[in-house]
């Protein structure tokens, strides 16, 4: 009931410019956000910032958000450079990757003297994930994720349903297996029309593939305490197997895997061309868009040595107030506004988002009533449950590329998969003086 109130009363205070501060403050004011997102855009997420922003400077007159859309591989060092020449926007999306990097600058202000402080107890205590925990260092907060992002499997219902496969019962990967055959589609000359199994392994816009799972249900970690690879070892090497047998051995996945991008895997399936396809939850609204909110779903990897399901890597974006800006009180109103009551369900509503906290989920029974909103409840409980954020301590750019690479090399170079791994953690390394 403590945390009801405080949502309620804090989208109303945020909604009128309570307690004076933003009235008194705001007049002609503009902040300043580079964000991946543009607010003009028709992306389900766009729409969800747009309105968001609407509702901000219509309870707040005289404060502008001037969206400054960047491009989102080259915001983060972009900011970096920025905050060093003191001229970086109010507001900023830090990717999950380079968040320890923007820790380590003192470029995010601590969010705690901003607003944090002031909730509930039972307000903080439920948003304390592993999203909180890469925001927080030595007692402040320095950041609040957005785009929640969680990677398992998209599928289409109806090409499962017509195959007559059913999606929970993929808990294990040989009924995983035989599911993508069965959902191999072949026309009269043998040629495939649709695969059952889309994976990418291009190191250009690489996410994070099967094997990750795998190695993450057995190691419980990617890497060393060190930061270190942890790939090359029997672990490891199953997974890759696992993984490229998918193309080499079972013909699920097309042998285009190795040149194709995450962008490619999207593109495909809203084409009708793939049936299942390694995924980011934060994307599953725009392929509802494409081919129609009831035919598309989500699920979690399947499990190894006889659990139901592996964890996967969550990702998103750390936002946070640029620590050297002059409106840093107005800025943390806007991300407060942005991440709290009425907003946190425009993005679950608008944007099918994950929201920053569990607990709206729970108020909004008759959209989550919906089939078609099922993958919500089902990425939260992965978040929850079988979740893995990358550690921010220490730099781990560039280990999708890595395992990536090695796909290729099993692929095409016919390398063996302990060789393809060595190599790939030898690189590794090496990019990041370990």
């Amino acid at each position: 009931m403590k945390r009801l109130k405080f949502m309620k009363a804090a989208a109303l205070a945020l909604a009128v410019g309570a307690g004076g501060l933003i009235a008194d403050t705001a007049a002609a004011q503009t902040l300043r956000m580079w964000t991946f997102l543009n607010p003009s855009g028709t992306a389900p997420r766009e729409k969800a910032l747009a309105e968001v922003i609407q509702r901000f400077e219509a309870g707040n007159p005289g404060v502008k958000i001037q969206v400054e859309p960047q491009v989102w591989d080259q915001m983060t060092p972009k900011f970096l450079a920025a905050h060093r020449a003191g001229n970086a926007p109010d507001l900023i999306w830090v990717v999950t990757d380079l968040l320890g990097d923007a820790l380590k600058s003192g470029s995010l202000a601590d969010l705690n003297e901003l607003f944090v402080s002031k909730w509930p107890a039972d307000a903080v205590a439920e948003r304390k994930d592993g999203y909180w925990k890469v925001c927080e260092r030595d007692g402040k907060v320095h950041c609040l994720f957005h785009s929640r992002n969680y990677y398992g499997v998209i599928y289409r219902k109806d090409f499962l349903k017509e195959a007559g496969v059913d999606p929970d019962k993929l808990t294990t990967w040989p009924a995983f297996t035989e599911a993508a055959k069965k959902l191999t589609v072949k026309d009269a000359a043998g040629n495939v029309t649709r695969w059952g199994f889309g994976q990418q392994f291009s190191e250009n816009l690489a996410d994070s593939q099967m094997m990750t799972s795998i190695l993450l249900s057995r190691q419980g970690d990617l890497f060393e305490p060190n930061g270190r690879a942890k790939w090359a070892n029997p672990t490891g090497i199953e997974a890759l197997k696992l993984q490229t047998d998918m193309v080499t051995v079972h013909g699920v996945t097309p042998r285009q895997a190795v040149s194709w991008s995450a962008e490619d895997l999207y593109e495909q399936f809203a084409a009708g061309r793939l049936a299942m396809f390694t995924a980011a939850v934060v994307r599953l609204s725009t392929m509802q868009a494409k081919v129609g909110k009831e035919n598309v779903g989500f699920m979690i990897w399947p499990g190894v040595d006889g659990k139901p399901h592996a964890p996967a890597v969550m990702a998103g974006w750390a936002v946070g107030v640029w620590s050297g800006g002059k409106n840093k009180p107005l800025a943390g109103k806007f991300l407060e506004f942005m991440s709290t009551g009425d907003q946190d369900r425009v993005w679950v509503e608008v944007g099918g988002q994950l929201p920053g906290a569990p607990s709206t989920l729970a108020t909004m029974k008759d959209f989550m009533a919906r089939p078609e909103n099922a993958y919500l409840s089902i990425a939260a409980r992965g978040v929850k449950d079988y979740g893995w954020i990358s550690p921010v301590e220490f730099g781990v750019g560039g280990f999708r590329q890595a395992l990536n690479k090695a796909a290729q090399d099993v692929i095409v170079g016919g390398v063996d998969p302990k060789a393809a791994l060595e190599a790939a953690e030898k690189r590794f390394n090496t990019q990041n003086n370990r």
